[in-house]
């Protein structure tokens, strides 16, 4: 599976990458390494694997109601709000909202002697 996963998410970030070059930009080398390097679908529990790494958001909890709640970002936006912040080695950040994968690709980014603080919805 883990062979698989991660041949989906190269494929994925090419995807990406190609979208980029489309718009006559390119992905940040930063940015792409922690994107190949994060299992995406570990972050979306109980969705199949080409379901996970595809250009949409994947909801991942939803109310009583059956309203979504959380979601993993689709992974073009995420890429982008990434490239955006310009995240440095060594930054401490705080993010509100998120489901683990953003956080998990931030930490990445900041490397070992940074750090990342990341607060979600509560449940209950």
């Amino acid at each position: 599976m883990a062979e698989v996963a991660g041949d989906l998410r190269g494929e994925l970030i090419d995807q990406i990458c190609d979208w980029y070059g489309l718009l006559g930009m390119s992905l940040p080398r930063e940015v792409d390494t922690a994107m190949r390097t994060v299992p995406r679908h570990l972050f979306a529990p109980g969705i199949p694997l080409r379901r996970a790494y595809s250009l949409d958001s994947v909801i991942t909890k939803k109310d009583a109601g059956g309203v979504a709640v959380s979601a993993v970002s689709a992974p073009a936006v995420v890429a982008m709000m990434l490239d955006q912040l310009q995240v440095l080695p060594g930054q401490r950040i705080l993010e509100i909202g998120s489901g683990g994968y953003n956080a998990a690709l931030l930490r990445e980014l900041t490397g070992k002697d940074g750090s990342v603080t990341s607060i979600d919805v509560g449940h209950r």
